[in-house]
């Protein structure tokens, strides 16, 4: 059966109009959902992670810049003065010179171009050889994007000038189905029928298939969400993140115990007022807590303050002795006008009571200005004073106005609850990052029933450069049984974990960190032991933990 001409043509023609055609669509009129895109991904480098024998290496490609980060895998530490090889697809090896910032920077011209690079590197120097291989990728560029990553200009043209044509030809094929023969119209729908190239879309509104991507963790630290930590290298260099290798060591098992520094009572001394009045400083201000003073150094000055009534007693006194003054000098001058005709005696015994009623005047005019010097009774520091200028001062107040103590012979007093230690136990004190040995000199009863014990540093030992003050919180450990094995960790390496429970960052790999919940117990004053989840092998945070652990 033959089907006409004219119905065919219009059929064709109804075909072509329904053919889908370059389309352009704007944010928020496509019909699927958009993917959204972090904003902290935009200018995302390329990434290369590799790790050798003795360090680690992270390379980011940043425009046409390869910046390298390497650090020895003991320990996190950057590696600064080594000399860098780079090799690019089996090429020659060019060297990487060293930047100020502790990183090494290289123009790579390959920058540019799409594609897959083998770099082999080589880290030689300061005890180390080592070579490191892995490949960089540099993406796809997006050429049918704008710099916003939207349409660019060249695509909107394209698609409005492919738009235009195609409306040419529809009306072009009316006209000719109306005038002409439909074997010029049936070349111009079957054009028309062919399938249109591609749909081109607005950012989160492409429906074809995904382009290269950037790094799903972007440029700076996260918190994934396994519970893991993502950590850039620049960031980890920024905290002084430092790792260790947990390995089986010797360690004793041991009691931790609360101390309190106190002064030797042989080696320390109060300075108080042996009467009432006024606290003056001396020359120079009072001394304050820490000052190094000697044996007899003036501390404050007491100034005697007068009742009035008192006052007005001595008044009176100093109104007689100034008029028994005038009658003996009197009563000296003319004797002394008769010498010759009056015995000697009586003009000695004139000169005697007028000096004598001298001294008395000037003994009572000093009691009433007189300054009270306050010395230091040993050679020491000031631990504490209460020394303030005008503070007026009873002679019945035992409360001191200065603590001195020598800082080389303080002790420490702590207290056992569960009883007197072993003969030779051993005590440790945690001052700062030190480990100071103490040993105990004596032992008695002590409140709610504990044993107060007294410690003291061993002969030859010091406090360090900065020394504790008495009053000072120690922490302390006694040793309780033998040396054992088991894992060790520093302090500093613990970290509250989400659900408040001990816990540990591992180093898992060069810019990710994986948080593990354990179980410890006291090892020493710098260490805990391990009981549960962490094995031998691990690199653990052991400086920068609790910084990392506050990344969300």
């Amino acid at each position: 059966m033959l089907v006409p001409m004219r119905l065919l043509c219009g059929v064709l023609l109804l075909a072509a109009l329904m053919v889908p055609l370059p389309a352009i669509s704007h944010e928020g009129h496509d019909h699927g959902p958009a993917a959204p895109v972090p904003a902290d991904r935009a200018d995302t480098p390329s990434m290369l992670e590799a790790d050798g024998g003795d360090v680690q290496l992270v390379g980011l490609l940043r425009g046409p810049d390869l910046t390298l980060f390497i650090d020895r895998l003991a320990d996190n530490s950057p590696v600064t003065e080594a000399k860098v090889t780079l090799s690019v697809d089996g090429g020659a090896p060019v060297p990487v010179p060293a930047a100020a910032d502790g990183t090494y920077q290289l123009a790579v011209p390959w920058a540019g171009r799409p594609g897959d690079y083998a770099l082999a590197l080589t880290v030689t120097g300061d005890g180390m050889a080592d070579l490191l291989v892995g490949t960089l990728t540099v993406p796809r560029a997006a050429t049918e994007k704008g710099p916003d990553g939207g349409i660019g200009l060249g695509a909107l043209l394209a698609g409005m000038g492919v738009g235009f044509a195609l409306g040419l030809l529809l009306a072009a094929g009316i006209a000719l189905m109306r005038r002409r023969g439909t074997g010029l119209v049936l070349v111009l729908l079957v054009l028309l029928s062919w399938p249109a190239g591609r749909v081109l879309a607005h950012e989160g509104h492409d429906h074809g298939g995904p382009a290269d991507v950037a790094p799903p963790f972007g440029t700076r630290p996260a918190r994934l969400p396994d519970g893991g930590l993502f950590v850039p290298k620049p960031t980890q260099r920024l905290l002084s993140v430092r790792t260790m290798l947990l390995d089986v060591g010797q360690v004793a098992p041991v009691r931790p115990l609360a101390g309190r520094i106190i002064a030797d009572p042989n080696r320390s001394g109060w300075v108080q007022s042996p009467q009432s009045g006024r606290l003056m400083p001396p020359e120079g201000g009072f001394p304050l807590p820490g000052t190094v003073v000697k044996a007899e150094q003036v501390l404050a000055y007491v100034e005697p303050v007068l009742r009035v009534e008192e006052g007005g007693g001595i008044s009176e006194q100093l109104a007689g002795l100034d008029r028994e003054i005038r009658l003996a000098r009197q009563q000296w001058e003319r004797v002394s006008k008769l010498s010759g005709a009056v015995p000697q005696r009586e003009i000695d015994a004139a000169q005697t009571n007028l000096d004598g009623l001298l001294r008395q005047r000037r003994a009572l005019s000093r009691a009433q200005v007189a300054r009270v010097p306050l010395v230091a009774p040993i050679d020491g520091v000031i631990t504490a004073t209460s020394a303030i200028a005008g503070m007026m001062i009873e002679d019945r107040d035992v409360t001191p106005i200065f603590e001195l103590a020598d800082p080389g012979v303080l002790l420490v007093e702590a207290l056992s609850f569960d009883g007197p230690p072993p003969p030779g136990a051993g005590f440790v004190a945690a001052i700062g990052a030190r480990a100071v040995p103490l040993v105990l000199v004596g032992q008695g009863p002590g409140p709610a029933g504990a044993t107060r014990l007294l410690l003291r540093l061993p002969d030859g030992e010091t406090w360090g450069e900065r020394p504790p003050v008495a009053g000072a919180i120690l922490s302390l450990f006694l040793r309780t049984g033998p040396v054992e094995e088991g894992l060790l960790l520093p302090r500093t390496a613990l970290v509250r974990g989400p659900d408040g429970l001990p816990a540990i960052l591992e180093h898992a790999g060069a810019q990710r960190f994986v948080p593990h919940a354990v179980r410890t117990v006291p090892a020493g004053a710098e260490h805990v032991r391990v009981l549960a989840g962490a094995d031998a092998g691990m690199r653990i945070v052991v400086q920068g933990a609790d910084l990392l652990n506050q990344i969300r």
